[in-house]
């Protein structure tokens, strides 16, 4: 069963070894991680009718809930674990990006997450929930995630290695730049074309980003050592940059030194807007649930997360299989991402009760690989 493969998997990562309350716990979440895959729907019903338990469906709903409102339910214990060799892994090459943003969840709730950037997809290491229908987070709230995501990763990678800070517009406070240079992360954040702009620290003669207009035909323009704002932030590097994809000029804020690599670097940011779509319509549907309970909405993203990096995990597998052609066309196959082939492969050899195999070492390989078998 699903279920028993992704028990094993938890086990397997697990600091200590686990008894009593503690090994309970895990094996519920394993039941509803197989149950979020299985169903494609973050609903209590939904999740609950995937549940590998012999009991009828109100117990299961009720299992469910118990969990989710469980307050000892720890991401410390429930998802650190599992994210803590993907940090190490990836921080070997010598860089780290991360990528900041927020979007709606659930029932009224508004989920600030912090995500680390791995090819083409964003995994979730850190997230913050509240009540909120939309709109932006306060700067306290993006400087307490980030200060959490720093403690992870200082306890996990080596000081070599450099961490940036991607982010749209809502992450533009200076108090958020400073963070960074005290953490000594690079960072690139987008800001607003309104923001004021000078060269010198008092502000004299400032002028609004968009007034900064470089010569004709020229769709790049740096400008090092500005001052931002009323109160005269800075020093920090401006990047005007208008790329023939963008109808309209993108300016960046950056203590990059070199426009190019700047520009690069925030192309990446994007992946983190296909993360909350893989959580939601392209993947477990976290937009139509009802649940409204900023702590239930926690608790259930670290569910969906696990079971959307067993996915990626599993994309390797589908992608090499022999039943390839039972789940995706093959001369289609790249029009697929690495979400979305993995979840469907797992789907199909779950459905046809195939042995399945979790590929952890060709793409981190700071994991051994895990076989479950049938």
């Amino acid at each position: 069963m699903f279920c028993k493969d992704v028990k094993n998997w938890l086990i397997k990562h697990q600091p200590e070894p686990l008894k009593g309350h503690a090994l309970r716990r895990i094996m519920t979440l394993a039941s509803l991680i197989a149950a979020l895959t299985k169903s494609e729907r973050a609903s209590f019903k939904a999740i609950a009718k995937q549940m590998e338990d012999k009991t009828d469906l109100e117990s299961r709903i009720k299992k469910a809930k118990r969990w989710l409102n469980n307050k000892w339910t720890d991401i410390e214990a429930h998802f650190i674990p599992y994210i803590k060799p993907i940090i190490r892994s990836l921080s070997k090459s010598g860089e780290i990006l991360l990528a900041i943003d927020g979007s709606t969840m659930g029932n009224g709730c508004m989920c600030l997450m912090v995500s680390i950037i791995w090819k083409s997809r964003a995994i979730p290491i850190c997230w913050v929930v509240r009540k909120a229908p939309k709109g932006h987070f306060p700067q306290e709230m993006h400087i307490e995630v980030i200060r959490a995501v720093h403690q992870l990763i200082s306890a996990i990678s080596s000081d070599k290695c450099q961490i940036t800070l991607l982010g749209d517009g809502e992450f533009d406070g200076t108090n958020l730049q400073q963070i960074c240079l005290d953490f000594n992360w690079n960072y690139v954040l987008k800001t607003a074309k309104d923001l004021l702009v000078a060269d010198n620290a008092k502000m004299e003669h400032a002028c609004r980003m968009d007034g900064m207009i470089p010569e004709r035909k020229n769709n790049h323009l740096f400008l090092p050592s500005m001052f931002i704002t009323k109160q005269g932030y800075g020093t920090v590097n401006i990047v005007y940059w208008h790329d023939k994809r963008y109808k309209k000029p993108l300016y960046l804020l950056t203590n990059l030194d070199y426009a190019p690599q700047a520009e690069r670097l925030y192309r990446k940011r994007y992946t983190i807007e296909t993360l909350f779509a893989d959580f939601k319509s392209r993947g477990f549907n976290m937009e139509w649930t009802k649940i409204g309970n900023p702590l239930t909405i926690f608790n259930l993203l670290i569910v969906a997360s696990l079971a959307y990096i067993q996915a990626l995990l599993f994309e390797f597998t589908a992608r090499n299989s022999n039943f390839l052609g039972g789940f995706c066309r093959k001369d289609r196959i790249n029009d697929l991402s690495i979400f979305q082939l993995g979840l469907q492969g797992l789907l199909f050899y779950i459905k046809h009760d195939l042995n399945i195999s979790f590929q952890f070492s060709k793409n981190f390989p700071v994991f051994s690989e895990t076989k479950c078998v049938r």
